[in-house]
């Protein structure tokens, strides 16, 4: 027989609402493509760990969370869109 996995430590509510703070405070500059992505990336990292460890415990900063992941992840989408327009662009324009 195997051992039950180790569940992981919850959050204590301090560092939850910090953590729920800086994921706010990285993903809205995160939302600006190309110079946003360092911090788009910090704010999702922070996201990924706080719904790692979160549990059932209820975080009372959940909207700073919801807010600075979605404005991340709209940051890091745009990157991505302007870089495949570009490279389209490119191999069009070589192809002619």
């Amino acid at each position: 027989m195997t051992a039950p996995p180790e569940s992981l430590p919850v959050m204590d509510k301090i560092e939850l609402i910090e953590r729920s703070m800086r994921a706010f405070f990285f993903g809205v500059p995160g939302i600006v493509p190309f110079l946003g992505t360092p911090f788009a990336i910090v704010a999702l990292m922070n996201n990924a760990r706080i719904k790692r460890h979160i549990g059932a415990q209820w975080n009372p900063a959940h909207r700073y969370l919801f807010w600075g992941t979605l404005c991340a992840r709209i940051g890091t989408g745009l990157s991505i869109v302007i870089v495949a327009l570009v490279a389209a662009a490119l191999m069009l324009n070589l192809l002619t």
